[in-house]
């Protein structure tokens, strides 16, 4: 098809319309496209919004550009499902076509309050001064009509001391009213979350920002939210300008996961233990729910910052979500894990010798424990391939992207690395779909989520 070039605040329109679709449809048999990951249909996908599970369904929202795999104007795509394993495309989106939000739709999140969806969300807002931050409201209805709030925006002030780039609500229950996060930082370029009150989801009020005393995140937090987990407040937050600390904070943005407790009456965050959440290379801003059953889940953006990725010009589009994963707390440290039923959707490689070519190009390899004569796990042939290699001696898991032929963001390094205790066995499951990987280790006690672009997937272990 010809492909068109567009101004980068551009909405979808009438006019326009007829192209993304044509877009749609050029890019749904891109050769790279993942089987069980969910992709934009055109353009670039980052931030997951508004999850929830409401009026029987799934309903995952996320930060789209439809015209071009790149950053843009930021709409809310929609994807439904009943069972968290097949899902359609929803027309039911965000598109920005009031002033407040003449710069998109960026992030927020979602909550049922009586028989309605509450869709929160930042209006961007740019002037020559910086932005002007402001929050706004969409509703949907029980019969899956979304409509922006004719008050909005509900938020619009800049709180003293504090940068202009205040975004990414997150809307959460407690005590009997309810509770918005903010990320922000200040002035002088410290990370902060800012909480604000409301009894009734539409008027709110400035409670101060969260104090995480012993803590320091970097210049900017974005994508704060929180949930609870066996007992305990687990606070994600997706931060800008961590210094890199041995294996953790290595991407260009970091996420990081708080286990304790929330006091929102002083607002402050009692931390009993901290991790990064991913230490793989292409994973930022997750947005964690409760699913059908009342338990927590998530997903994460299957990218990081403004990547160039390898096709995404032939393509025409970039970026994905992780699998959803359920959460847990175990001697103190937050595991991960795939919902069953979407863990049974991979075929398992065969291995025979060590070796094995799987059938399809979305597999499962699982090695339930590693022995010490297996040091390295290659997946491509040599001269195209990653590998993931076991140290005992030092005591690390290494996953390592630069024997691609097709490498990519070598500025922020090409190895992850996670530490283990030398004498502890290691159990591994590699969830491969088509580019996009995830590796599971020890049942989740460490994630690295990380895109690879062999050209053959011959697996060899020595």
């Amino acid at each position: 098809m010809e492909l068109k070039q567009f101004e980068k605040y551009t909405p979808v329109t009438t006019e326009n319309a007829e192209y993304v679709r044509a877009l749609a449809e050029y890019c749904k048999y891109s050769a790279r496209r993942p089987r069980f990951h969910l992709t934009p249909p055109c353009g670039l996908m980052n931030d997951p919004n508004g999850l929830n599970y409401y009026n029987g369904a799934y309903h995952v929202f996320y930060q789209w550009f439809p015209f071009e795999p790149s950053h843009g104007m930021k709409h809310w795509g929609h994807f439904v499902s009943r069972d968290l394993i097949n899902w359609e495309s929803s027309a039911e989106i965000l598109i920005p076509t009031e002033e407040y939000e003449k710069n998109g739709c960026y992030s927020g999140n979602g909550i049922q309050i009586g028989n309605e969806l509450f869709l929160y969300y930042t209006a961007n807002y740019n002037t020559p001064e910086g932005k002007v931050p402001k929050q706004a409201l969409a509703i949907m209805s029980s019969d899956g009509k979304i409509n922006k709030y004719e008050k909005n925006p509900i938020i619009d002030e800049i709180p003293e001391g504090l940068d202009r780039a205040i975004r990414d609500p997150y809307v959460f229950k407690r005590n009997g009213s309810f509770y918005m996060f903010l990320g922000g930082g200040t002035t002088a370029g410290q990370g902060r979350i800012l909480l604000y009150k409301s009894s009734d989801g539409y008027d709110w009020s400035f409670q101060g920002c969260v104090n995480i005393s012993g803590l320091e995140f970097g210049y900017m937090i974005e994508c704060p939210g929180i949930v609870s987990v066996d007992g305990k407040d687990v606070l994600f937050l997706s931060v800008m300008g961590l210094k890199p600390e041995g294996d953790r904070y290595n991407n260009e943005f970091s996420t990081i996961y708080l286990i304790g407790h929330l006091d929102v009456d002083n607002p402050e965050f009692h931390v009993e233990a901290y991790d990064e959440l991913d230490k793989g290379f292409d994973f930022y801003a997750p947005q964690a729910f409760y699913d059908e059953d009342g338990l927590p889940i998530f997903f994460g953006w299957f990218g990081c910052g403004c990547q160039t990725l390898p096709y995404m010009k032939e393509d025409m589009w970039v970026h994905g979500l992780t699998m959803p994963r359920r959460i847990s707390i175990v001697n103190g440290k937050l595991i991960q894990s795939l919902p069953e039923k979407a863990a049974a959707q991979y075929d398992t490689a065969k291995l025979t010798d060590g070796q094995a070519i799987p059938l399809k190009n979305s597999f499962r390899l699982h090695i339930p424990e590693c022995e010490d004569k297996i040091t390295v796990i290659q997946i491509g042939e040599d001269g195209d391939c990653f590998k993931i290699t076991v140290d005992r001696e030092r005591g690390k898991l290494t996953v390592d992207r630069s024997c691609l032929k097709e490498r990519f963001c070598r500025e922020y390094g090409e190895k992850r690395s996670i530490s283990f205790e030398s004498e502890k066995k290691i159990c591994l499951d590699l969830y491969y779909d088509n580019t996009f990987a995830e590796l599971f280790i020890n049942e989740g006690e460490d994630v690295m989520s990380f895109r690879a672009f062999p050209e053959s997937l011959a697996i060899k272990m020595r």
